[in-house]
């Protein structure tokens, strides 16, 4: 049935309200970045504190924007909802301003060369950004709302993390045979490979940004799809720390951040790498000399393999993500775990590997491939970007089919 009545406006009686702070998990956490800090100035001085203290802003920025990398293709094929679509055309096109002039005139803060995020096209790409899409969609969409909560949801993503993390390590061991051993093409810059220069490819990627964002409003008239659901809030400047941000804010820090990590490391924020790097290592530590793979050459992370993990900045950035991210959820009170069903745990488990294993054979995932990619002006961005919406629909039309899908 047609829901008639107008979602706009909402009462913030209605609004849920913020937990208690866990105030011992905060000081934890904050010992933790303080050990962090400390480490990562012994290991490159300064360049590294900024960096990790901005993937502490960037995991800050992710939680109080609620600023779904996932969910926004989940939204479109389940609900029709495409205001976080908009937020990311948002995004996108403020990085990719940004990132112009960074590229430019190869403006760095530690005489890092400026590297965009660009790679090859290869069957690896296509095939994998697929099953990334499809990995999404069955880890976190079809399952109970429940698995969205402070309570399952928690335990979910534990899944989640532990399949992304093995996938990716899996992912790097067929990294070759995907892109190496079958038909690929060189990386193309939109901006200097094709004669439109930056400012031209800048206009190009601006007027498809502007198209989508129109597209989406012609649909959201004819879909009338529900509103986003509420999220907790606060009251005043309370709400900066422990109320939920509008998107279009946290679509702007974010894009401001990402080129901050451009500016200080030299290439902007990757995140699968660093998975692939951790879980790598832990095989090395039990003896399996993963150091034999192609993909550490291929990509350039042999040293990263070999040299302490405080070493590699990619590394540094992303623990300051977790951890600003964790330190948000602390003084939101959200760090709680309950029993799930086994069904959930599988999907989530499952998920997470066909996650890991596509980004890394795909060159990355909604932040290395997608944000940083498509801001880079990579045209593998763009194609990564619709086989992983085709792999999100082509997951949701499955789970359709074997009822699988959340009521």
């Amino acid at each position: 049935m047609t829901q008639k009545k107008d979602h706009s406006s909402k009462s913030n009686a209605s609004e849920p309200t913020s937990r208690d702070p866990q105030n011992l998990l905060t000081v934890l956490g904050i010992l933790v970045v303080f050990l962090i800090t400390y480490l990562a100035y012994q290991a490159s001085g300064l360049e590294f504190v900024l960096l990790f203290w901005v993937g502490v802003l960037i995991g800050f920025a992710l939680f109080h924007a609620r600023f779904g990398f996932a969910s926004v293709y989940r939204q479109i094929v389940e609900t029709g909802n495409t205001e976080m679509l908009r937020a990311h055309m948002f995004m996108l096109g403020t990085a990719t301003t940004l990132f112009v002039p960074i590229l430019m005139f190869d403006i760095s803060a530690f005489s890092n060369t400026t590297e965009g995020a660009l790679s090859p096209i290869s069957i690896g790409l296509v095939i994998g950004a697929f099953i990334f899409g499809f990995g999404m969609e069955m880890g976190s969409g079809l399952a109970p709302a429940s698995f969205y909560t402070a309570k399952g949801g928690r335990t979910a993503l534990l899944c989640t993390l532990f399949g992304f993390l093995t996938g990716a390590v899996v992912g790097a061991y067929h990294f070759a045979f995907w892109n190496e051993k079958l038909p690929s093409a060189p990386e193309v810059s939109l901006a200097t490979d094709t004669g439109l220069g930056y400012f031209g490819a800048w206009g190009v990627q601006a007027a498809i940004f502007a198209l989508i964002i129109i597209l989406s409003y012609v649909y959201k008239k004819r879909k009338r799809p529900p509103l986003l659901p509420s999220l907790p809030t606060a009251v005043g400047w309370k709400k900066i720390v422990f109320g939920s941000w509008p998107l279009w804010v946290g679509a702007l820090v974010l894009a401001v951040l990402n080129a901050a990590v451009f500016i200080i490391q030299g290439e902007p924020w990757k995140l699968t790498a660093a998975f692939t790097l951790w879980g790598s290592k832990l095989l090395m530590n039990l003896g399996i000399d993963v150091a034999q793979w192609e993909y550490w050459v291929v990509e350039e992370r042999l040293g990263a393999l070999i040299e302490p993990l405080m070493m590699d900045s990619v590394s540094v950035l992303n623990l300051g993500v977790i951890l600003g991210t964790f330190l948000s959820l602390t003084l939101g009170g959200m760090i709680r775990f309950s029993k799930i069903h086994l069904h959930l745990a599988l999907l989530a488990l499952a998920g997470g590997l066909l996650m890991g294993y596509g980004a890394t054979i795909s060159f990355g995932a909604n932040i290395g491939a997608y944000f940083s990619g498509i801001a880079s002006f990579s045209l593998h961005a763009w194609i990564w970007a619709v086989m992983a919406i085709m792999g999100v629909n082509a997951a949701y039309m499955v789970g359709k089919k074997l009822n699988l899908v959340s009521k």
